[in-house]
C-alpha cells in the first residue's frame, strides 16, 4: 500500500485532469490497479509471441520494458480508467482506432508468423489487466511445401494475388470491434523471406489481414536454382484474425532456372587489335549444374548500358566501352597491348548513377596463346591444356607477366595477383581515370551469395562461416565465400570420381574462354597411380620458381607460382613460393574445401585441397564433344 500511495501521489496531478472523475473515485481507480501482468496471447499457436526480456510494448502510447518470462511493471504507467495494451511500438494509436504499417516482406519463422508483421493489442480496464491477452489484429495462411529433394530448400515464397486481395500495406484498426476501418497504400503481393528446408514435407505461415478471398494467389516458390509456381483457388475461404488458414500446395510446378548473359566469360583478343565485339545478349539456363543452354531470356533482360571496371596495364589501355543498339553485344575498343580488362554491363542508362547494378561482367584476355596435349593419363582421360594461365599474357620463366590472374573457387570475375614476381606485392588496376583500389569485404548472409559475386565482381568475399554443415539442408561449408554451400558452381560437382573427360560440362559461372572450362581432378595426373609429382606430367620437370617441363617434341611448357589471396583478408600470400591451380570440383561428396594442384619446390601435389574463399590460379582445358 505504501508504494501505491508513492504512486498515486506522483500522478495525482494528472489523475485530477480526468473528466468526470472525484477524488474518491481516483482513490479506487488507482488502487484497483495492478502491479504487474504476464504477457500472454489468445489466438492460434502459429501466433506465439516471445518478447525478450529489455524488449518493449506499448500502454497509453507510453513506452514499457518487458521484465523477464515476459513480465511487464505497472509502476511507472499511470493508472487509467482503461488501457491499451500493443505491440510493436511501431503501432500508431489514434483514438479509439490504432494505425500501422503491415510490411510487403516478412521474415520466415519455423512454425510460426513473423511477430514483426503482425500487431497485437487488447484493451482491458485496471480488474481485466491481470487477466489480460494481446490479440493479434491480423490472421495467417500456412502453406504445406510437399518435400522436393532436388530442389532441397527455397529463399522466399511469394505470393500475389491475381484479383484486389490484399496482401500489405498501411491498415487503420478500430480497438473495440477489431475491425479494418481504412486501407492505404495496398499491395496486392507479399513475400515471406527465409531459408526453409524442403527435404521433407514443410509449411510456411504468411501474415495476411482478414478478409475472404476473392480470386486465386499466384504462389512462387524461390530456390538457389530456380523455383515452383503454384495457382492456389481460395475464392470465398476467410483470413481471420488470430487464426491459421491452411493450403497444400500440391502438385508444384518446379523448374530449374538460372539467368546469365553471354556465351562465355571471357574473350581471347589478339594483341595488335584495336576492337573486339562480345556477346551480351541475356539467357537462361534450366540445369541444375548451370550448362550453357543458351535459351534467350527476351528483351526485358537486356541491359541499358556497359563501362569497364579495371585492367592491368594503364588508363588509356580501354580506349572506350560501347553497347550496341540491340543492346545484344558491345564493343570495347583497345590500344592493342597484351593485358587483361573486366567490362560490366548495366541495368541503367547511365553506369555512374547510385541506383545502377551490374547484371554480369566480362573479361577480356588481350594475349596469345597455344594449346599442349597431354598424354592419356591413369584415368583414362587425355586433356589439352592452354599454353599460360587464365590472364597471363606470356609465358617466359620468371616474367610478372607469365602468372595471370586469381580466382576465388566458383566465382568467374579475376582479381589481380602480384606486381613483381617471386613477390608478396599487389600488381596494379586501372580504369579511364586511373588507379583502382583492392576492395575486400565480409563474408556473410547478405554478401556471400552469387547474386552479390555478380553484382559486385571487384569485390573479394572474404569467408562466411568458420564451421560446416553437409549433414542436413541447407549446407554450408567453412571458409568459403558462401554462406550456403554450392558444389555445382563451376559444372562438376562429382568430379572426385573422375569422369570421362567427353562428359563433363561447363558452367555459366566458368570464368574459361569459349571452348576452354576449369581444369577437372586428373588433368595433371600421369600413367601410373599417385598425387606427387614422380605420378605427374612434372615427373621431369625443372625447378625455376616455377617448372619447366619438356614435352616428346621438345616443346617447354612454363608453370608459374603465383601464391593465392587468403580468404582471411584477401592479402597476397605464398607468391614467392607456391603455384595453386584450382580444379573444378571439391575432394569428396560435399566436402568443404576443392581440389587444387599445387607446385613447391621440393614436390608437386595433384590433391590438395582448401577453402573455396582463397583466391589460386587456374590452367584452362579444351572442352571435349
Amino acid at each position: 500500500m505504501i508504494k501505491l500511495l508513492m504512486k498515486y501521489l506522483l500522478f495525482a496531478g494528472v489523475m485530477a485532469v480526468v473528466v468526470g472523475c472525484t477524488e474518491e473515485k481516483m482513490e479506487e481507480v488507482f488502487i484497483e490497479q495492478p502491479n504487474s501482468f504476464h504477457i500472454k496471447v489468445e489466438g492460434d499457436e502459429a501466433f506465439a509471441l516471445n518478447i525478450p526480456s529489455g524488449g518493449k510494448i506499448g500502454i497509453n502510447g507510453k513506452e514499457v520494458q518487458v521484465l523477464s518470462k515476459g513480465l511487464v511493471s505497472l509502476y511507472e504507467v499511470p493508472a487509467e480508467e482503461k488501457y491499451t495494451v500493443y505491440y510493436p511500438l511501431s503501432v500508431q494509436l489514434q483514438e479509439e482506432r490504432m494505425k500501422f504499417n503491415m510490411p510487403k516482406d516478412q521474415i520466415y519463422r519455423t512454425g510460426g508468423v513473423d511477430v514483426a508483421a503482425c500487431p497485437y493489442y487488447a484493451v482491458a480496464d485496471n480488474e481485466g489487466l491481470a487477466d489480460l491477452k494481446l490479440k493479434p489484429a491480423l490472421g495467417a495462411l500456412k502453406l504445406i511445401i510437399p518435400a522436393n529433394q532436388e530442389f532441397a530448400s527455397i529463399s522466399s515464397v511469394v505470393l500475389k494475388s491475381e484479383s484486389d486481395d490484399i496482401m500489405a500495406g498501411c491498415i487503420e484498426l478500430g480497438l473495440e470491434s477489431g475491425n479494418i476501418i481504412t486501407k492505404e497504400n495496398m499491395s496486392r503481393e507479399v513475400v515471406l523471406k527465409g531459408n526453409i528446408d524442403i527435404t521433407e514435407n514443410n509449411e510456411a505461415i504468411i501474415v495476411l489481414p482478414p478478409q475472404t478471398f476473392t480470386g486465386k494467389l499466384d504462389v512462387m516458390l524461390v530456390a538457389p536454382k530456380g523455383g515452383g509456381t503454384y495457382s492456389l483457388d481460395l475464392t470465398g475461404k476467410s483470413i481471420e484474425a488470430g487464426k491459421v488458414l491452411t493450403a497444400t500446395l500440391d502438385n508444384i510446378d518446379w523448374e530449374m532456372w538460372t539467368y546469365y548473359y553471354g556465351t562465355s566469360n571471357c574473350v581471347i583478343v589478339p594483341p595488335g587489335q584495336l576492337s573486339v565485339t562480345v556477346n551480351c545478349a541475356a539467357y537462361y539456363t534450366t540445369s541444375s549444374v548451370y550448362a550453357y543452354e543458351n535459351i534467350s531470356a527476351g528483351d526485358n533482360y537486356l541491359p541499358l548500358s556497359a563501362a569497364q571496371l579495371w585492367n592491368d596495364v594503364s588508363s588509356d589501355f580501354v580506349k572506350g566501352v560501347t553497347l550496341s543498339s540491340d543492346r545484344k553485344s558491345f564493343t570495347v575498343n583497345l590500344d592493342g597491348r597484351p593485358g587483361n580488362a573486366v567490362i560490366a554491363i548495366y541495368d541503367k542508362d547511365d553506369p555512374k548513377t547510385e541506383d545502377a547494378k551490374i547484371l554480369w561482367s566480362f573479361h577480356i584476355w588481350v594475349t596469345e596463346v597455344k594449346e599442349q596435349h597431354l598424354g592419356m593419363n591413369v584415368k583414362g582421360n587425355s586433356y589439352t591444356v592452354l599454353d599460360r594461365n587464365l590472364g597471363a599474357t606470356s609465358v617466359i620463366p620468371g616474367e610478372r607477366s607469365s602468372i595471370g590472374l586469381l580466382y576465388q573457387w566458383g566465382r568467374k570475375d579475376p582479381f589481380v595477383g602480384t606486381g613483381e614476381y617471386g613477390k608478396n606485392s599487389n600488381a596494379k588496376m586501372y580504369n579511364e581515370v586511373g588507379e583502382v583500389a583492392f576492395a575486400t569485404v565480409k563474408g556473410g548472409e547478405s554478401t556471400g551469395n552469387v547474386k552479390y559475386a555478380i553484382q559486385n565482381p571487384t569485390k573479394f568475399i572474404m569467408y562466411s562461416r568458420s564451421k560446416s554443415n553437409t549433414a542436413n539442408p541447407p549446407y554450408y561449408c567453412a571458409y568459403d565465400w558462401l554462406y550456403y554451400a554450392d558444389w555445382a558452381l563451376w559444372g562438376n560437382p562429382e568430379g572426385y570420381t573422375y569422369p570421362k573427360a567427353s562428359n563433363l560440362t561447363k558452367s555459366i559461372y566458368d570464368p574459361s574462354p569459349e571452348g576452354y572450362m576449369v581444369a577437372p581432378n586428373d588433368t595433371w595426373m600421369g600413367a601410373s597411380d599417385g598425387y606427387d609429382k614422380t605420378s605427374s606430367i612434372f615427373a621431369a620437370a625443372e625447378w625455376s620458381k616455377g617448372y619447366v617441363m619438356m614435352d616428346d617434341s621438345g616443346q617447354n611448357w612454363w608453370y608459374p607460382i603465383g601464391g593465392w589471396r587468403s580468404r582471411k583478408n584477401g592479402k597476397l600470400t605464398a607468391a614467392d613460393t607456391n603455384g595453386y591451380y584450382w580444379c573444378s570440383s571439391t575432394d569428396r561428396e560435399k566436402a568443404a574445401n576443392s581440389v587444387h594442384l599445387t607446385l613447391g619446390k621440393d614436390d608437386v601435389k595433384l590433391n590438395s585441397n582448401n577453402s573455396r574463399a582463397n583466391s589460386s590460379l587456374i590452367r584452362c582445358v579444351k572442352i571435349q564433344k
